[in-house]
């Protein structure tokens, strides 16, 4: 990584995985947020997506009521809460994607996200967008 591109806005997909796998690429990611390698911005908006899929029955398998308490609060203990202050539209396909597009822009920072359309974007004024084996062999 360079230097001062320590900055993300992890994506919803990215907690999640890091939630069902602990050894995969999102949860190396997500040990590297929660021994503050790299700062974690996020918005509301992400924080109410993320424990709404977390808490979907389909994950009740795969994740403990006491490691999906972990980590929400891990999220949102470490993560730097911002009220996004730029609106664009970038995602017209899905729409709630321009949620994390805003956030990244708001504070310049990257976005990581295994998302479809969000990878297909790959850069967006300035930003970029990694997916996880992207982002961890770029830092």
């Amino acid at each position: 990584m360079q230097p001062g591109r320590n900055k993300i806005v992890m994506d919803t997909n990215i907690v999640v995985s890091a939630a069902i796998s602990t050894d995969g690429t999102p949860a190396k990611i997500f040990e590297l947020f929660l021994n503050k390698k790299i700062v974690n911005y996020t918005s509301e908006e992400i924080i109410k997506e993320i424990e709404e899929v977390i808490n979907r029955p389909a994950f009740r398998e795969y994740i403990s009521d006491e490691y999906k308490k972990f980590i929400l609060d891990s999220f949102k203990l470490n993560s730097v809460v911002v009220k996004p202050t730029i609106d664009e539209n970038a995602v017209p396909e899905d729409e709630a994607d321009n949620k994390l597009i805003n956030c990244a822009l708001s504070v310049k920072s990257d976005i990581v996200s295994g998302d479809k359309h969000l990878k297909e974007l790959k850069h967006y004024k300035g930003i970029n967008i990694w997916d996880a084996k992207a982002f961890l062999d770029r830092f």
